[in-house]
C-alpha cells in the first residue's frame, strides 16, 4: 500500500501500488476535472506531485502511484464557478401535495442535476416563496465530461459508484439549503429532481444497456415518486422524492422541466426551445403539436475538448469583440485570463469569421495571410500549435489561445444543433419565418451572444430578433412540479404528447449535418 496526501484538501488515503493519481483522488472524494474520462487526451487533470525532494506536474489519469507522495490538485482546478440558478418564471397556483409534517413548518427543495453542474432551490411550504439557492459542480465530472463517458463507466463497473456520488451531492446541498434557510433538514418534506436521461438512470441505478445501444430507449420513463430516505437523502423521515418523467433516450426530465416552465403546449405561438449543454435538446411546436430531438453537440460549449477550454469560472474569457481595430476580451472575475468558456468560444469564432480570419470551411488563416489582409498588429495575434495556425488572445498571456482543432469542435457542435432545428422544421412542415419565439435554456445559452450564435450558424440568422434566454428553465420546472401537484401529474400526459425524432435514423440527417458544418457565407 502507498500513502497519498492531498495537501490542499488535507486528506490522506492509502491505495495499492499502480493505482493512478486520479483513482486515488476519487478514493479521497476529490473530483478532478477529467473531461476525457481518464483517457489521457485532454490534459486537464494536471496536478503537482511531490515524492521525496522531487516535484513534477503530471496528468493525474496517466500517473501511477509507485511510492508515497503528496499531491496538489490546484494546478488548474477551476474555482468560483458561475452556476446559473435564475430563470424565466411562470406563475402557477400554489397547490402542493400534502406534507407529512405540520404544513406551517414544511419546506420543499427543487434540484436540476445537470451533466456539469447541480442547482437547487429551497421553497417555503406555506407560500411557495423561494427562500434561497445553492449549487455546485456535479462530482460525476471526475468520470468524464459527457454522458456517454459516464454511461460507459457504469456498463463496465456498475452504477453504484456514480449513484452514490450524486446521492451524496444532493444530500450535501440539502444541508447547505437548510443552513442558508435557517431551518432543519427534517423540515424539508418534498424534493423534486430533473436531469437528463443518463443522470436519471444513474440516480436510480437503472440498467444502461438500452440507453447507450440501439434503439437508445430509456429503461424507465414515467414520473417517479419514492421515499427520499431510500437514497440516503436526509430530510423528513417520511419525505417524498419526485423525479419528473423523461421523454426519450436522450431527451430527459430536464427537458420536461423546461416544458413545464414554458408550457408551449398551451400557446398558439410556434416556439423553438433549445437547451444547449453537453447534449443539445431541441423542442419545436405549439398547442397543435410538439416534436423534439436530441443532438450530439458534444461538450465543446462547456469548455471540454477545447485545448484552453474551461467552465465559466474565475479567469475564463467569456466574451470577445473586435472594436476600433483591437480585440477586446472580457474575463470572469476581471483578472488575467487562464482559459476560455463556451460563450467566449462562440464570440471568438464569430469575430474571426466576420474578419475573414476563419473562412467558410472553418480553416484558420496563417499569420502571413492575416498580415496581407490586416497588417502586423492583427497578424501578431496569430501563432502556431502542432504545426497549425492558432489565434492568441493577448501577447501577454501566451497560454490562452484558440486552435484549428477547437474550431473543428465548434463546427461539429453547431452543425448538429443546426441540423436538428432544420429537421424538426421539416417534420412540422414549417420554415424559419413561421417560428414566433426562440427560447434558449441553460447556462451556456444564458451567457451566449445571440448575434455570435447566428453569425456562425449555430442558430438561424432569420431568428436573431426572436431569441431570448430563459435561464435555468429545467430548475424552474422542478419548482413548479412542487408548487402545483396538478402540473406535476400532468407531466405523465405531456411526456406522451411530444413526438420524438430520432435524427440518426433519418436518411437525410447525414447530408444535412455535413451541410451545416460550414459557416454561413453572408455575415
Amino acid at each position: 500500500m502507498r500513502t497519498i496526501t492531498f495537501v490542499r484538501e488535507n486528506i490522506t488515503v492509502q491505495v495499492s501500488q499502480d493505482t493512478t493519481v486520479m483513482e486515488a483522488a476519487r478514493t479521497a472524494g476529490i473530483p478532478l476535472d477529467t473531461p476525457c474520462a481518464g483517457q489521457g487526451t485532454c490534459g486537464k487533470c494536471l496536478v503537482r506531485v511531490k515524492t521525496g525532494d522531487t516535484e513534477t506536474i503530471v496528468r493525474a489519469c496517466q500517473t501511477n502511484v509507485q511510492e508515497n507522495m503528496s499531491v496538489d490538485t490546484h494546478i488548474r482546478q477551476e474555482e468560483n464557478h458561475q452556476i446559473l440558478t435564475g430563470a424565466f418564471e411562470r406563475r402557477v397556483d400554489f397547490s402542493p401535495s400534502s406534507f407529512p409534517a405540520n404544513p406551517e413548518n414544511a419546506y420543499m427543495a427543487a434540484f436540476d442535476i445537470g451533466t456539469t453542474t447541480i442547482a437547487c432551490y429551497l421553497l417555503d411550504g406555506t407560500s411557495g416563496k423561494q427562500i434561497c439557492t445553492a449549487s455546485q459542480i456535479n462530482p460525476q465530472t471526475a468520470y468524464g465530461a459527457d454522458v456517454i463517458s459516464r454511461a460507459d463507466y457504469c456498463l463496465k463497473n456498475g452504477s453504484d459508484e456514480l449513484s452514490a456520488c450524486i446521492h451524496t451531492a444532493v444530500n450535501d446541498l440539502i444541508g447547505i439549503l437548510a443552513q442558508k434557510g435557517n431551518i432543519s433538514r427534517e423540515q424539508i418534506s418534498q424534493i423534486c429532481l430533473v436531469g437528463n436521461t443518463c443522470m436519471h438512470h444513474i440516480f436510480f441505478s437503472f440498467p444502461m444497456d438500452s440507453l447507450v445501444r440501439a434503439p437508445y430507449k430509456p429503461y424507465q420513463k414515467g414520473l417517479i415518486q419514492k421515499k427520499a430516505s431510500a437514497f440516503g437523502i436526509e430530510i423528513h423521515p417520511e419525505g417524498q422524492l419526485f423525479f419528473l418523467p423523461v421523454i426519450a433516450g436522450f431527451v430527459g426530465a430536464d427537458t420536461m422541466g423546461c416544458l413545464l416552465a414554458l408550457r408551449p403546449d398551451l400557446s398558439k405561438d410556434m416556439t423553438l426551445l433549445v437547451d444547449m449543454g453537453t447534449n443539445g435538446e431541441i423542442v419545436l411546436g405549439s398547442k397543435e403539436k410538439l416534436v423534439c430531438c436530441s443532438t450530439a453537440a458534444g461538450p465543446a460549449f462547456e469548455g471540454a475538448k477545447i485545448e484552453c477550454g474551461m467552465r465559466g469560472a474565475q479567469g475564463a474569457i467569456d466574451h470577445v469583440s473586435f472594436q476600433d481595430g483591437v480585440f477586446q476580451i472580457s474575463v470572469v472575475g476581471n483578472q488575467a485570463p487562464v482559459g476560455l468558456c463556451g460563450s467566449g468560444l462562440i464570440d471568438t469564432v464569430a469575430c474571426l469569421r466576420k474578419l475573414g480570419i476563419i473562412d467558410e470551411t472553418g480553416r484558420l488563416l496563417t499569420s502571413e495571410e492575416v498580415k496581407a489582409l490586416y497588417g502586423n498588429q492583427i497578424a501578431s495575434h496569430m501563432t502556431t500549435k502542432d504545426g497549425l495556425p492558432a489565434f492568441l488572445y493577448h501577447r501577454d498571456y501566451p497560454n490562452v489561445y484558440l486552435t484549428q482543432k477547437d474550431i473543428r469542435e465548434v463546427q461539429l457542435a453547431k452543425g448538429a444543433v443546426a441540423a436538428g432545428i432544420l429537421l424538426l422544421e421539416k417534420h412540422l412542415g414549417i420554415t424559419h419565418s413561421q417560428i414566433d419565439r426562440v427560447c434558449i435554456a441553460g447556462a451556456f445559452g444564458n451567457y451566449m451572444s445571440p448575434e455570435s450564435a447566428c453569425t456562425i450558424g449555430l442558430l438561424p440568422a432569420a431568428l436573431r430578433q426572436k431569441i431570448f434566454p430563459v435561464g435555468n428553465a429545467a430548475g424552474e420546472g422542478a419548482k413548479i412540479a412542487l408548487l402545483n401537484k396538478t402540473e406535476r401529474e400532468y407531466t405523465k400526459t405531456l411526456m406522451n404528447q411530444v413526438d420524438f425524432l430520432e435524427l440518426a435514423a433519418l436518411p437525410e440527417f447525414q447530408d444535412c449535418f455535413i451541410d451545416e458544418l460550414e459557416f454561413p457565407d453572408s455575415i
